[in-house]
């Protein structure tokens, strides 16, 4: 008993650590905009709060976050207001900006990116201030709250710079990589480097992934897209085993070679010296380059053309000709191709989260009885971008409410006068942001805070009894939409995924014929090739954590054809990105794009494949990576039938 209540007490004050800066936080924000603005306004703290807890351990936001922040937030609080109108603006504006914020600032693989935006437009709407005057106060203690964030956020930095987050640094990664390269031909370590490898694969592709349509393009970004491909070429090796029956002393001397020529660039990179001597280095080792058609020849080859590229990047004066520093529209549209689809993530939820939001804050208009709010807002905390974990914290959620309901009956007859509640309820707040969210335990601590802040105006019994049917009604209508309108299990997610990795295969296609005729904005390919590497990862655990889906090996087998045709066809458009295919050729290589586009997605058969074995390419390289390529599509096909779609 005694170690139980000790390891739960170290797990207690671990989580307090770790909250004791948003506390803090919370705490001086509180107390500055209860003293200038008024008790009313505290609800804008617990916004920028949210946004402080995301931002603060990555270091020193850029002025641009800041004013982005105050311009958007402030549009926001406007929509907010105009939905609190009346009934038909608040049916419109909850079926747009959910949808809006949803599909500009999350993504697959960062599902809750969308929700700080979303607070402020949900919270402020929910209670809204009831003239301009009172609107322009609202939007005074927004601001006045940025500012403040703003300053903590830089005293931290400076205070912990030691343990804030810092910038990616690109060296660091190539430098590893070159390390993991030399454990490639060792057996031994195998357990050694695929624990050091996912660590950093996890991390880079989520860091490079353009999550929303606010980025600015730099041409720091532009070298995690470079870098991310290198990373996704080293990861097919470590995949697939296969490649090691090739492997002898001379692959073993040209893995060497590439490890070598990544570490000095690295070093060059690290101490700021000039890389023109690495970049001949390069050229000189594609050039001189004797090993045997096979996946190791297509691994190195891909490494160093990309860093190729990447040392043309760092240059004094970029040989891109892209501008860098905004999107171009053709990049934006194609960032937009990839998520306007009824099967994409970004669709799906955007769309449940709308209609979540637009019916129950109609309701709580529409309903005769005060706090009728509390609907909406807990419908907005219950729906998550995936069905199960929203079916889950309509488990937990309930159950922390009514354990924090019977606290509340409890305690706040002992609390004498309008300080000793406020204290209660910071103290409530504060054991809230050490909670995890999503536990049944933390709508303990936010179900006393509200009820205490509420019981200042409203009797007790009848703000709890209101929580515990408005909890209910929220349950209720998440239930249903989520069970009728747009689900999103995890087994349909993962069809729609695998769907997205044949969908991804056409849309790179279309960057190289693209290419045949100007230059193609690497950016493009290179978040095309991150977002398959990240579909192609949760297709592959979904597949490891379920042994009883039907087909399963033979559907491992479909991932990795994918995976070997989609690095053939970054090789493929980088042969067509240094004009390796003739003006003559360009023709019959359309034809050939078109054929493959109509036999994989949607699935049809193999009838009208090309020919691999009489392709008419004069280069010898783009003949072997189209032969590879069509050989890998009619292996695909032959799995037609295990497909779920």
């Amino acid at each position: 008993m005694v170690k139980r209540f000790s390891t739960y007490l170290d797990e207690f004050l671990g989580a307090f650590k770790g909250a004791f800066p948003v506390i803090v936080f919370f705490m001086i924000s509180f107390g500055l905009v209860y003293a200038v603005f008024g008790l009313h306004y505290a609800i804008v703290v617990s916004v920028i709060t949210v946004f402080f807890r995301g931002r603060y351990k990555k270091g020193n936001q850029q002025i641009f976050y800041y004013i982005r922040l105050l311009v958007v937030g402030s549009l926001l609080i406007g929509f907010a207001y105009l939905a609190s109108r009346n009934l038909w603006l608040c049916i419109l504006l909850n079926l747009t900006i959910p949808f809006i914020l949803v599909f500009t600032q999350s993504s697959q693989f960062n599902p809750k990116g969308y929700f700080s935006y979303a607070m402020i437009f949900v919270f402020m709407e929910l209670m809204p201030p009831e003239t301009l005057r009172e609107l322009n106060t609202e939007l005074a203690a927004f601001a006045f709250c940025v500012c403040l964030m703003a300053a903590a956020i830089w005293i931290y930095g400076r205070l912990f710079a030691g343990t804030a987050g810092r910038a990616f640094f690109l060296p660091r990664v190539l430098g590893e990589l070159s390390e993991l390269i030399l454990l490639l031909p060792d057996p031994g370590r195998k357990e050694e480097l695929e624990e050091r490898f996912g660590g950093l694969l996890r991390e880079f592709h989520r860091m490079s992934y353009h999550q929303n349509f606010f980025a600015v393009q730099t041409r720091e970004k532009q070298l995690y897209d470079m870098a991310s491909t290198i990373i996704q070429r080293f990861s097919y090796l470590i995949t697939d085993h296969e490649w090691q029956e090739e492997l002898d002393r001379k692959h073993i001397h040209c893995l060497k070679q590439v490890s070598s020529c990544l570490q000095k660039t690295a070093e060059n990179m690290e101490a700021g010296l000039s890389l023109t001597e690495q970049l001949n280095e390069v050229r000189r080792l594609l050039r001189r380059m004797s090993l045997p058609e096979g996946r190791v020849r297509v691994f190195c080859r891909s490494i160093l053309h990309m860093t190729e590229l990447m040392i043309k990047n760092l240059s004094p004066v970029p040989q891109s000709a892209r501008v860098v520093g905004r999107r171009s529209i053709r990049e934006t549209l194609s960032h937009i191709r990839l998520r306007l689809s009824s099967e994409s993530f970004e669709i799906r939820f955007a769309m449940r989260l709308s209609m979540v939001m637009t019916v129950t804050c109609a309701i709580s208009r529409l309903l005769p009885v005060t706090h009728a709010y509390w609907i909406p807002l807990n419908a907005f905390l219950l729906l998550q971008p995936s069905g199960e974990d929203s079916s889950y914290r309509m488990k937990t959620r309930p159950i922390g409410t009514m354990i924090g309901c019977c606290i509340e009956f409890l305690i706040h007859p002992l609390l004498p006068g309008v300080g000793s509640q406020l204290i209660f309820a910071l103290v409530m707040i504060s054991l809230m942001y050490c909670a995890a969210p999503g536990t049944w335990y933390q709508p303990i601590f936010s179900t006393c805070y509200a009820l205490t802040l509420t019981s200042m105006t409203l009797d007790r019994n009848t703000a709890i009894t209101l929580r515990i049917v408005y909890l209910g009604a929220a349950v209720a209508v998440v239930f249903l939409i989520n069970r009728f309108f747009f689900p999103m299990g995890k087994e349909s997610q993962f069809k729609y995924n695998l769907k997205g990795l044949f969908r991804l295969n056409n849309s790179y296609w279309d960057i190289i014929r693209l290419g045949l005729y100007q230059t193609t904005d690497l950016s493009i390919s290179c978040e095309l090739l991150t977002y398959f590497h990240t579909l192609y990862e949760e297709c592959a655990g979904y597949l490891n954590k379920n042994k009883s889906v039907p087909n399963g090996n033979e559907l491992k087998t479909v991932l990795l054809t994918l995976w070997h045709m989609f690095s053939e066809l970054e090789q493929m458009h980088y042969l067509v990105r240094t004009n390796r295919v003739g003006p003559l050729e360009k023709q019959s290589l359309l034809r050939l794009i078109g054929a493959i586009q109509e036999e994989l997605y949607p699935i049809i058969s193999a009838e009208k494949l090309p020919d691999r074995k009489n392709l008419p390419y004069r280069d010898k390289e783009v003949v072997h990576v189209l032969s590879q390529y069509i050989k890998h599509a009619e292996e695909l096909l032959q799995y037609k039938a295990c497909i779920p779609f």
